[in-house]
């Protein structure tokens, strides 16, 4: 297609979503939306009160959890919509009770922890597109969001020994009149480990690669194993950032991991030399799985977690002239601890590059004098890595922007937080326009 008519296509395209947009917010002023509580609570892993912290008011919603395994960490949080919701949210008086396995724990008399507004599906593309186009978006900034979501202080723990089952959370509402509305019933399938052995595989390989990449959306770990056994022979799982997301998630869950170890005995060779290697990496004691295993395959062991180099720290992005890809596998490593754990600080870390903007410049004429004169540079200097670096920072930032809507959100907070580095707030804005940060 020629440029110019995919600009025009695009042209077109974009007055028709500015449009919709104008549309939607002048529905939403004709048909105001009455003030209520949402009776139906979001079931979400606890660690969403940890993503939360320091984001915008407004964010994309939490992950909801059908299904949790023995060890993880359960909350709870209730939604309203309407004009004054977050008052209203913010004036209940809650309780709520979880019942699994003829046991109950009750949490009583709570009140919000956090509250956010939830954007609409598509939020974050359409205020992309009023930003691209300069319109005016104050207005577009109250129609994107008409839920919020309150986050309490809850921390129910499916327990070690769960067997299967369906956990109930019950819970009420008290009006700041004194008047007591009774909340919808909420469920959660337990599953228990032996029957993620016996149910929990993955059909192939492109579903385990799926599963990896929105792995913090829904954890999973007793499922590593189903996982292992299709990386026994994939060159991928061997390269660090592979490891360091087996690594995390072997560090995720110590329950998980102590059940690995106890299945292991009956695994294929490969697999089980893989998975221990992992397990010993992780810092789990392997001597009472080892002892099991005939002498040469204990002898084949040692000489391997000898030969094993250990993990770089994924965090020192110190450039290096001898070794150019050094900082893009440190981020890769990054990624994987993010998909494992949602966790901001290794987002952060690879956002540090976005701050050797001039080195991308050096790059850019040493390239352009090349295309012109056919002269070459001399080698790897550090200005060339830290471009290097610089490109990948952005394309990967940018990547996980378009398909996790968390990291949009810790993006569009690292904007406006002031402890950011001038020069890297203003890269963040580029992250999908800039073509440093296309692939080349």
């Amino acid at each position: 297609m020629p440029r110019t008519k995919f600009l025009f296509v695009m042209t077109v395209l974009l007055a028709s979503q500015l449009t919709l947009t104008a549309q939607k917010v002048q529905a939403v002023q004709n048909k105001p939306i009455p003030t209520e509580l949402i009776l139906e609570p979001w079931i979400v892993g606890s660690e969403t009160a940890a993503q939360w912290k320091g984001l915008l008011p407004t964010v994309n919603a939490p992950n909801y959890r059908s299904k949790a395994y023995p060890g993880q960490h359960l909350t709870i949080a209730v939604g309203a919509q309407g004009k004054d919701r977050d008052l209203l949210l913010k004036e209940g008086t809650y309780d709520f009770t979880v019942e699994f396995g003829g046991a109950s724990q009750s949490f009583r008399a709570l009140h919000p922890a956090q509250s956010r507004r939830i954007k609409a599906d598509g939020a974050d593309f359409v205020k992309f597109v009023m930003k691209e186009a300069k319109v005016e978006s104050s207005e577009l900034d109250d129609a994107v969001s008409m839920v919020s979501l309150a986050l309490f202080e809850v921390d129910w723990v499916v327990p070690a020994d769960a067997k299967d089952g369906t956990a109930k959370i019950r819970g009420t509402v008290t009006s700041s009149t004194g008047k007591v509305a009774p909340l919808k019933e909420r469920t959660v399938e337990i599953w228990s480990f032996d029957r993620v052995a016996k149910e929990g595989g993955f059909k192939d390989q492109k579903e385990s690669n799926e599963w990896m990449m929105t792995y913090y959306q829904h954890p999973e770990p007793p499922r590593l194993l189903h996982a292992l056994r299709l990386d026994k022979d994939n060159p991928a799982s061997k390269q660090p950032n592979g490891i360091a997301f087996n690594v995390a998630v072997l560090k995720s869950s110590p329950l998980a991991a102590q059940d690995l170890l106890q299945r292991l005995k009956g695994e294929d060779r490969a697999v089980r030399g893989f998975a221990l290697l992992l397990l010993s990496e992780a810092g789990y004691d392997l001597t009472s799985c080892l002892k099991t295993l005939p002498e040469e395959e204990q002898s084949w062991f040692a000489k391997a977690r000898e030969a094993a180099s250990a993990l770089p720290d994924p965090y020192d992005l110190t450039p290096d002239a001898s070794d150019p890809y050094k900082v893009t596998t440190r981020m890769d490593m990054l990624w994987s601890l993010f998909l494992v754990t949602g966790d901001q600080k290794p987002v952060r870390a690879v956002s540090q590059p976005l701050a050797w903007r001039d080195d991308w410049k050096v790059f850019t004429k040493m390239r352009d004098e090349y295309q012109k004169t056919g002269k070459r540079t001399n080698g790897i200097t550090l200005e060339l890595a830290r471009a290097m670096a610089y490109g990948a920072s952005g394309w990967s930032l940018g990547s996980f922007v378009r398909h996790h809507p968390l990291v949009t959100d810790f993006v569009d907070a690292w904007k406006q937080d002031a402890t950011v580095p001038k020069v890297i707030q203003e890269e963040l804005g580029t992250l999908i326009t800039n073509p440093a940060f296309k692939r080349q």
